[in-house]
């Protein structure tokens, strides 16, 4: 499956899928063509509506990162597919970004789906957390606050995609993303749509 991310990042913490700024920049790009035009276009016309420069030069070049995970194709679906199908292709580029959420959804949700465990328990994250801890000093020198901002961010962007009810009771939902994006995807690498919890049965019925 293609990834391109290998250390752990958590450059994640300033926010979740950020559909509406994320689809702003996609319009952008699959109007110029051009990463240093859209960049520039962000910037002058502040359209992503950051109070200031430095805010919009970050909050720009996380959704750039993202973005560059998805392939042209992918990108101009994003521009005028239903939210839903947005959210999911924007969690399947973030899966592929970073590794920490790739690995939550593989080594938690994943387990719990085809344990038909619909409940992500306390427990379940702080296991995660320690076994990551272990394996990798950037997750091990993270401190306590930016551990509970990972934590939230990341229930967040669960929430948002659809694959949690909400960040508070945190049961598993099963997402059905439509025909069209799981052709798309699939035509990449269909292992991608493990992202969202299907399994090999859905792939082979959503993209037959």
């Amino acid at each position: 499956m293609p990834v391109t991310e290998q250390r752990y990042s958590f450059s994640f913490i300033s926010g979740a899928l950020y559909l509406r700024e994320s689809v702003a920049v996609a319009l952008l790009l699959r109007k110029h063509g051009d990463w240093d035009r859209v960049r520039r276009e962000v910037l002058d016309r502040n359209a992503l509506r950051q109070r200031t420069r430095e805010s919009c030069v970050r909050l720009f070049r996380e959704i750039r990162y993202r973005l560059q995970e998805l392939t042209a194709g992918e990108v101009g679906f994003l521009c005028d597919a239903a939210a839903p199908d947005q959210r999911q292709l924007l969690f399947i580029a973030a899966c592929l970004r970073y590794r920490f959420v790739r690995e939550f959804v593989e080594e938690v949700l994943t387990a719990k789906a085809m344990a038909s465990d619909q409940q992500v328990y306390p427990g379940d994250i702080s296991r995660f957390f320690e076994a990551k801890e272990a394996e990798a000093d950037e997750v091990a020198r993270l401190k306590p606050s930016s551990r509970a901002k990972v934590e939230q961010v990341l229930l967040r962007m669960l929430v948002e995609a659809g694959l949690l009810d909400s960040v508070e009771s945190r049961r598993v939902v099963r997402v059905v993303p439509s025909k069209t994006l799981a052709r798309l995807v699939a035509t990449r690498d269909p292992r991608l749509l493990k992202y969202l919890l299907l399994s090999n049965t859905d792939v082979r019925q959503l993209v037959s």
